[in-house]
């Protein structure tokens, strides 16, 4: 009996080609959504050049084998740099020579820059110096009753000298370096205090 529908049986007879061009139609579709590859593009850039060295090189004095006729050495002297004067600081004072004893020279002291400070600064300086100094001295005295070893006695010593310096400084108005000084004295007494 023959079939109601025709198309069907054909298409069932065509199924292997149909499939075959449903998978053809298929990856068609896939590449063209892809698009197609890109290719890289290429640019040409000059190479720089170096700059151009002259290959001439530069043409030597014309040596004679004589010497010159007329050959006069001339002796220059250069002085050396003078520096520009310094205003700021004053010239040391002039060495006065002793009449009972020529041969020796006195040397001038160094000049002692302190920077200028308030008088109300200056008192506080005083009074920290003279209260460190004051502190140094009394662990002194409460050592001086004890056995000392070496370092101790070395200690004891270089606190002397610190007090000693911090009072010369104090006389010559360095008042910070008085301070500095008595400070140093007083940790140190300090030290020797506690290894007793």
């Amino acid at each position: 009996m023959p079939s109601l529908f025709p198309i069907g049986d054909e298409l069932a007879a065509n199924a292997p080609v149909c499939a075959r061009r449903l998978l053809l139609f298929a990856i068609l579709v896939a590449a063209g959504a892809a698009g197609c590859p890109k290719k890289p593009v290429y640019v040409t850039v000059p190479k720089p050049l170096p700059p151009k060295v002259s290959a001439v090189a530069p043409a030597a004095p014309e040596l004679s084998a004589e010497p010159p006729a007329n050959l006069e050495l001339a002796y220059v002297t250069i002085a050396p740099p003078v520096a520009p004067p310094d205003h700021t600081a004053h010239p040391p004072a002039p060495a006065h020579h002793s009449s009972a004893d020529p041969g020796s020279t006195s040397h001038p002291q160094p000049l002692q820059i302190s920077p200028q400070i308030s008088p109300a600064d200056q008192a506080a300086y005083e009074r920290r110096t003279k209260d460190s100094i004051g502190v140094a001295e009394k662990n002194v005295q409460q050592s001086s009753g004890h056995q000392l070893s070496s370092s101790q006695e070395e200690m004891v010593e270089k606190i002397h000298q610190f007090i000693a310096q911090a009072r010369d400084a104090l006389q010559g108005g360095d008042y910070e370096r008085a301070q500095n000084l008595a400070q140093k004295a007083e940790v140190l007494s300090s030290e020797l205090v506690n290894t007793l």
